[in-house]
């Protein structure tokens, strides 16, 4: 039986989510397994400097109501969720940097770890390529922020290769958002519950489902 991603939104759990601030409630909604809050309310051809964007130029565009809990371990909603979506090298790249769109779904905390993974279309991430470093702080929903990730490690893409970008929380009772690309269904998208990018994780494919709104950029 496949596992649920948990999506903070409308469906069909029936949990309600109350924002930090008290004053709306957000409803649950499973999204082929992945979990999720939703709020109130064909790629494009990428630039040479571009290795892969599915939120436009800068990643400014993006569904700034809906997005994938990336949560703690022992977090209320969706504990453990981590998160990977993939892209494949056109040519030889050296990475420069990521961008991803994210808020902070709870009061407390503002980081998320994310990580450079190795991997393939169909089986998903496998090692570690190297650990990113967050630029700036998160802000809290209904404020969503494009997040700038580094590597210190220099990290080469390699023409044909999948990679993917994931996103886990290091804090226990934090919940983050990873907002939605507006119309990216068909990147390799995986997760699982096991609050890790690295080590010996079981993978579960969610690819067919809105992925996370990232860009990739090169040297």
């Amino acid at each position: 039986m496949k596992k649920k991603i948990f999506l903070a939104g409308v469906c069909c759990v029936g949990l309600t989510l109350l924002l930090a601030s008290g004053a709306v409630a957000q409803d649950n909604f499973v999204n082929h397994g992945v979990a999720g809050v939703r709020g109130l309310h064909g790629h494009a051809v990428l630039p040479p400097w571009m290795i892969f964007s599915n939120c436009g130029a800068g990643c400014t565009s993006y569904n700034t109501a809906s997005g994938y809990y990336v949560a703690g371990s022992a977090a209320a909603d969706g504990p453990g969720q981590t998160l990977a979506v993939g892209f494949t090298a056109a040519k030889n790249f050296k990475f420069s940097f990521a961008l991803t769109a994210n808020t902070n779904f709870t009061s407390a905390g503002g980081k998320i770890a994310a990580y450079l993974l190795n991997g393939t279309t169909t089986g998903g991430p496998t090692t570690e390529l190297a650990k990113l470093t967050q630029h700036g702080t998160i802000p809290d929903y209904p404020t969503v922020k494009t997040v700038r990730w580094t590597s210190t490690k220099a990290v080469t893409f390699k023409k044909g290769n999948t990679y993917f970008l994931c996103e886990t929380e290091p804090t226990s009772d934090v919940v983050m958002l990873w907002m939605l690309s507006n119309s990216d269904t068909s990147s390799p998208f995986w997760f699982q519950d096991q609050n890790a990018c690295t080590g010996t994780l079981t993978w579960l494919n969610a690819t067919g489902d809105t992925a996370p709104a990232f860009e990739v950029h090169a040297h």
